[in-house]
C-alpha cells in the first residue's frame, strides 16, 4: 500500500506539473502539496526529490522549493537525443512496416484530431507520445524510447504548452500524415527528411513561446 500511495503521488505531482497545473517558477512545499493530494508528507516529500532527479523542481535547502524554469540548454540537449535515436530508427521502421503498424499509426493520428477538436489537450499530448513510440516500438528499439521519454522533462512541459494553443496540434498531425504515408512506401529518405522538418519547426515555436511566456523561461540558454 505504501508503494502505491508513494507512486499515486509522484505520478499526479509529475501531472501536476508536466500539464502547468503548477506553473514554472512556483514555490511549492510539502505541508502544501500534502493538504492538496490528500496524504502524509512522507510520499510527497520523497516525490519532490524525484521530480528534483529529473529536473522538474529546484530545491534550495532551508529557504524553498520551485517548481524549475524551462531551460533552454536542457531543452536543445533533450531534442538532440531524441532526434539522433528516431533518425536511427528509420531504417528499422521501413524493413518492419507492417500494414498492422500503418493502421495503428493513422488510428493514432485520426483520434488525436477527434481530441484537439474537443480541445482535450492532455488526451492530444498522450496520443502524441503514443505515435512516437510506435516509431521506435515497430523498429525494435523500445529502450531507445523509453530513454528519450524518461529524459525529456522539459521538452515535454514545453511541448504541452504548445500544444494548448490549439492551431499547433493540426500542424502537427499534417506532418504525421506525410511520415505514414511514406512509410508505407517505404521510403526512409522522405521520413528522415520529414523529421528533421520537424526538428526545425520545434525550434522555431521554442522561439515564439519564449517570447510569449517569458516569465516561464530562466534567464540562461
Amino acid at each position: 500500500m505504501g508503494k502505491s500511495i508513494n507512486c499515486q503521488v509522484y505520478n499526479r505531482l509529475k501531472d501536476d506539473i508536466l500539464f502547468l497545473n503548477l506553473e514554472p517558477g512556483t514555490a511549492v512545499s510539502v505541508q502544501k502539496l500534502a493538504d492538496l493530494y490528500g496524504t502524509s508528507r512522507t510520499p510527497v516529500r520523497e516525490a519532490i526529490v524525484r521530480m528534483q532527479q529529473e529536473g522538474l523542481v529546484e530545491i534550495i535547502p532551508q529557504v524553498r522549493t520551485n517548481i524549475s524554469l524551462f531551460s533552454i540548454d536542457r531543452i536543445r540537449e533533450e531534442q538532440f537525443v531524441r532526434h539522433s535515436l528516431e533518425l536511427q530508427v528509420v531504417e528499422g521502421l521501413v524493413k518492419n512496416c507492417t500494414p498492422l503498424v500503418i493502421d495503428t499509426l493513422e488510428n493514432i493520428i485520426a483520434i488525436e484530431r477527434r481530441a484537439c477538436q474537443r480541445q482535450n489537450v492532455p488526451e492530444a499530448f498522450a496520443l502524441d507520445n503514443r505515435f512516437h513510440r510506435t516509431l521506435f516500438e515497430a523498429a525494435g528499439h523500445t529502450m531507445a524510447c523509453d530513454l528519450v521519454e524518461a529524459s525529456n522533462t522539459h521538452s515535454d512541459r514545453l511541448r504541452y504548452l504548445s500544444m494548448s494553443r490549439h492551431d499547433a496540434i493540426p500542424k502537427v498531425t499534417e506532418l504525421y500524415d506525410q511520415i505514414v504515408s511514406a512509410a508505407r512506401q517505404r521510403d526512409g529518405e522522405t521520413i528522415c527528411s520529414l523529421l528533421k522538418q520537424h526538428l526545425r519547426n520545434w525550434h522555431h515555436e521554442i522561439v515564439a513561446l519564449r517570447q510569449m511566456y517569458p516569465a516561464y523561461f530562466g534567464q540562461t540558454g
